[in-house]
């Protein structure tokens, strides 16, 4: 019997796999691959056989991690020793300067990353903007960096075409596929 994770890794070859339309919108060629957040350690380990998979269709893989998007914000804002002593006065410049700053820091990966319409950029660690920003705001705004596919490693759940990161936001609708078991 497969477990969980081989059944993902499974259900991402075949989507891999088929042909690659130029027709599609820039939302539409961004792929979330939905699993259970308690598999996160499973699924970084195994990020080989992702890679495998993508080499294996003849495409390429290339991976941005978010992790270091939030501290690279946060070791050079003027303010920050005043936020770590009070958290609750960041809350208004989570909107005003860290989503520009996110969005801007996605399309520097996107932009320095060597792509073409045969990659596919799969983007980690986007648990770590969790609290601070909605995924799909940065998402929105990076469409137009991407020239082949984006693969979202989503620790959360899928449901009625609605995505929730961690299982404990309300979720959102985009037309992203998703890849699921």
């Amino acid at each position: 019997m497969q477990s969980k994770l081989d059944q993902l890794i499974e259900a991402f070859e075949k989507v891999v796999n088929e042909p690659w339309s130029s027709a599609l919108s820039g939302q539409e060629r961004i792929w979330f691959l939905v699993y259970d957040p308690a598999e996160q350690r499973k699924v970084d380990f195994r990020l080989g056989d992702f890679e495998a998979s993508t080499l294996k269709a003849g495409k390429k893989l290339r991976i941005v991690s978010m992790k270091n998007c939030f501290p690279l914000w946060m070791v050079n804002h003027e303010y920050r020793e005043g936020y770590f002593k009070n958290p609750g006065f960041i809350i208004d410049q989570l909107e005003a300067e860290f989503i520009p700053f996110a969005i801007e820091f996605l399309k520097n990966e996107l932009r320095n990353t060597a792509q073409d319409s045969d990659t596919l950029i799969a983007i980690r660690d986007v648990s770590s903007l969790f609290g601070f920003l909605r995924l799909s705001e940065i998402l929105k705004s990076c469409v137009k960096d991407l020239q082949g596919r984006m693969l979202i490693f989503f620790p959360g759940e899928f449901e009625h075409n609605h995505y929730r990161l961690l299982d404990a936001r309300d979720g959102w609708d985009y037309l992203a596929r998703p890849i699921t078991l």
